[in-house]
């Protein structure tokens, strides 16, 4: 079972939308789409920020995620409600990851960081976090292309 970087990305991308309450899922940071486009909330984000490769043919991508949604013009308004419905959207996720029926595993523990008070302008909230995926790879260096 080979899983590359394209297909890595495609099953977190599958798996994000896949789940009923998420509107919009986005591969990049959310600064990188913060002010720039209009999208539906509640949104979830990820990017592949690193990666080793490991004896043993073991692929492993470190993956940030973030669960996000408006929390209302006035601070505090909806807050506290908005980060606790992202952090049950965040548990699903690590929940559905953790099935073992998708060629990866993630660690056991996996912790997470609530966002709030204005880190991200729009009057967001939820919550983020990183976590390694670690797949196997079918292929060695025989299977390498020469010249």
């Amino acid at each position: 079972y080979n899983v590359t970087y394209n297909q890595t990305i495609s099953t977190i991308q599958s798996l994000l939308e896949s789940h009923a309450m998420i509107k919009t899922v986005k591969n990049e940071l959310p600064t990188e789409w913060l002010k720039k486009t209009e999208i539906e909330f509640p949104v979830a984000c990820f990017v592949i920020n690193a990666g080793s490769f490991n004896k043993g043919r073991e692929q492993v991508y470190q993956v940030q995620f973030f669960f996000l949604d408006k929390s209302g013009i006035e601070v505090n308004e909806h807050e506290q409600e908005v980060i606790s419905d992202q952090v049950g959207i965040a548990y699903d996720i690590v929940e559905l990851m953790r099935d073992g029926s998708r060629g990866y595993s993630i660690p056991d523990q996996v912790s997470f960081d609530t966002i709030s008070d204005g880190k991200y302008e729009d009057y967001l909230a939820g919550c983020g976090f990183t976590i390694e995926i670690t797949t196997q790879s079918s292929l060695d260096g025989c299977d390498a292309p020469t010249v």
